[in-house]
């Protein structure tokens, strides 16, 4: 019995110590060939997640909100190592009592135990199971709660006063072996919160540049920040601050250059060759790479200028290390390829140049699809069809059942142009819930919100069997991306205190469904994103291309802001002259669109109104600004962003556009949103939601039309009797 489990200890540390190892065994190395067998051997990622990169505000718990679940994403069915769980929190006791700090892992309890400060840190560090979780999620449980003392036994016993404060820099930290990445679908489900889009120069293709931004669109619909790296050159200057070079290879010019950490200027090819050969190590990295057709010369000549460099016995190592560490890149890629490989010693997903529209339909699909083998995208694309209903599980929704003692929440998020094309947009949510009879004498209430706006609630029997909540949806509480909540709430305890507060299962049923209707959208956001789904063209000038680190994140933010589908979008680089006409809905960024009236202008630092003298907003002073307008051009609705001054925004994540029709952009945030066509809402004060009727409800009209048929043909028949036994009498 001890044999066996220190051989699984053993196992497990070796596991989990390995790759460390690795990579401080190739630091250590004694000669060239030492060091690349090295970098070679360590097949292993680190990742950092934290609430921030999560969206998740800092949690606060106490009162009648004691606990809370977060869920943290890992790589499906991939083993962990080094998992560790780091929760930076803070307290307060204002209230006194027994107050017990509960923490579970995946359902288990890992940690309780009692806090009877007054203030103080309740940080901790969780050991998190290294086991492999199909769901791709670690449910993270914190179970805050304080017992107090009454002389009534029916009297409040919650606590306002005893506050735990959770941080958003709570954070998990694991590593896995890049083995189990061999498809699209894992590969996809393993990419970070802010995962890295490579591209080989700042100045790229048509193609190129299409791939890229329909790449990161679709990283913002799954809910991801993507981050544009260029492959270094020489002449730019790199930040070598935090890498550790092998101190054998500190004998080799290029790496001797990089060597000193701080920010270097790369003076010659070599260096980038010595910055590939880092690895996982280097400042170098990629989650997903833009295979331009370019990339295989400009690397094979770096790494040859670095070859030449090393001593004849490091040759054989190296080029082992070139052979696997590159294979991303070592060859090119096939017309509309999109496949996993390996790219600077870990594995990426590299999109060829001309598959964007493809490997955006692709990925937006990859949670759903099953995959083994690296996938040739001949044809990609998103089902969609006209439908008056479409259920939540096609947009992703999983049903699940909830224990609840007070509340509970079931979420689930949507795009617009996954519901929206051919003059349809969402008019209602069907949500079909059960619920299980408590002890409490008062029934739970669930309710229903879209983007944080309650649109429908419900008192329920609770009798287990299926109940139905028709909630109608108003056209401003949409947005490009949408989140539904559904929050089930109970009294803990009847009158006189006569039961004991327990949980209760309910259910969100799988037969929840949307329904759409025709809509006549309006002249804001909300009408442009509706517009918009069913395809676009994205016009840029031609100087973008040349900008593409600074403006590829403007383009993917804006994008995504007004709901552009990337997999139905056409894509065009125009001159000087820009279009002459636009045929359908478009995004036209930093663009001299003709025949456009816009309903604002600037003088003098301020936005105005057209025709009025009064300024709406002073724009003078904020940096990097930008203004996002619905605009007209004959008939064909669209939005046209305009850059103030030299330098334009690069937002690192989509906007909330809604209401207004004119938005500006500061910085990496949207700092106003205004409506010129209606500044007192009086359209929001008129709008009423459209609940059609249900498809599968049609065939209710049609009974009612064959009984009142059935019924008058009977009248009919028996009137006509009457009359004539009338007339033989």
């Amino acid at each position: 019995m001890h044999t066996v489990s220190a051989r699984r200890f053993a196992g497990v540390f070796f596991l989990a110590a390995g790759p460390a190892f690795a990579q401080q065994a190739a630091v250590n190395a004694v000669s060239v060939a030492d060091a690349f067998r090295k970098l070679n051997a360590d097949t292993s990622i680190t990742r950092t997640v934290t609430l921030a990169e999560l969206g998740i505000a800092p949690i606060v718990l106490g009162s009648s909100d004691t606990t809370r679940e977060i869920s943290l994403p890992v790589p499906p069915n991939v083993p962990l190592a080094n998992a560790t769980l780091q929760m930076d929190a803070s307290f307060v006791r204002a209230d006194g009592g027994r107050t017990t700090l509960i923490l579970s892992l995946d359902g288990y309890a890992a940690s309780a135990r009692p806090v009877t400060a007054e203030r103080g840190d309740g940080s901790i560090t969780l050991a998190v199971d290294g086991s492999p979780r199909p769901n791709g999620m670690v449910r993270f449980n914190v179970d805050w709660r304080t017992a107090v003392t009454r002389e009534n036994a029916c009297s409040d016993t919650r606590t306002p006063g005893n506050l735990l404060r959770i941080e958003p820099t709570t954070r998990m930290s694991y590593r896995f072996d890049t083995a189990a990445l061999q498809d699209i679908p894992s590969a996809w489900a393993a990419l970070p919160a802010t995962p890295v889009v490579l591209i080989t120069s700042n100045q790229l293709s048509a193609q190129a540049y299409d791939a890229a931004w329909r790449v990161g669109v679709a990283l913002e619909r799954a809910g991801k920040h993507p981050r544009i790296r260029v492959l270094p050159a020489v002449g730019d200057t790199v930040d070598v601050a935090n890498i550790a070079v092998p101190a054998v290879l500190k004998h080799v010019p290029a790496f001797a250059a990089i060597a000193d950490g701080g920010r270097r200027k790369i003076r010659d090819i070599a260096e980038v060759g010595a910055l590939v050969a880092l690895g996982a190590a280097g400042p170098v990295q990629a989650d997903i790479v833009i295979g331009d057709r370019s990339a295989p010369g400009l690397l094979k000549q770096a790494l040859d200028a670095l070859r030449a460099q090393l001593p004849p016995e490091g040759l054989d190592a190296f080029d082992q290390w070139r052979d696997r560490a590159l294979d991303g890149w070592a060859r090119q890629l096939a017309a509309g390829q999109v496949r996993v490989a390996t790219v600077f010693g870990r594995p990426a997903v590299v999109v060829a140049q001309d598959a964007g529209p493809d490997a955006a339909a692709l990925f937006a699909q990859a949670a759903q699809q099953p995959g083994s083998a690296p996938i040739n995208v001949v044809s990609g694309d998103d089902p969609r069809a006209d439908l008056a209903a479409i259920s939540l599980k096609y947009l992703g929704a999983k049903p699940a059942t909830l224990d609840v003692l007070t509340r509970g929440d079931w979420t689930m998020g949507f795009p617009i142009d996954a519901v929206s094309g051919d003059g349809r947009s969402p008019s209602a949510l069907v949500i079909d819930v059960a619920a299980a009879p408590g002890a409490a004498r008062y029934s739970p209430v669930a309710s229903v919100f879209l983007n944080d706006v309650l649109i429908a609630a419900r008192e329920l029997d609770a009798t287990g069997r299926r109940e139905r909540i028709v909630a109608p949806i108003p056209r401003y509480a949409l947005g490009a991306q949408n989140q539904v909540r559904v929050s089930f709430v109970r009294q803990s305890a009847s009158d006189r205190c006569r039961e004991l507060p327990e949980a209760y299962p309910v259910s969100v049923l799988a037969s929840s469904h949307m329904l759409l209707d025709k809509s006549d959208p309006g002249p804001d956001f909300s009408g442009l994103i509706t517009r918009l789904s069913s395809g676009a063209s994205l016009l840029v000038p031609v100087a973008y291309l040349h900008d593409a680190q600074a403006t590829l994140p403007r383009v993917i933010s804006l994008a995504a802001s007004v709901g552009l589908p990337a997999a139905r979008t056409r894509f065009d680089a125009l001159g000087d002259d820009g279009p002459q006409k636009i045929k359908g809905p478009f995004l036209a960024l930093d663009i001299a669109l003709k025949d456009v009236d816009s309903e604002v202008r600037i003088e003098a630092g301020h936005l105005f109104a057209q025709g009025s003298g009064r300024p709406l907003l002073d724009v003078g002073g904020l940096p990097r600004a930008g203004i996002v307008e619905v605009v007209k051009q004959g008939s064909s609705w669209g939005a046209l962003y305009r850059t103030l001054g030299s330098r334009g925004p690069s937002p690192e994540h989509a906007l909330q556009l809604s209401q207004g029709n004119v938005a500006v952009i500061s910085g990496d945030s949207l700092r106003a949103q205004i409506n010129t066509w209606d500044p007192t809402g009086q359209s929001l004060i008129g709008d009423k939601a459209r609940v059609p009727m249900a498809p599968h409800h049609l065939w209710m009209l049609w009974a009612v039309l064959v009984v009142l048929l059935a019924a008058a043909a009977a009248y009919g028949a028996w009137f006509w009797r009457r009359r004539m036994e009338s007339k033989r009498t």
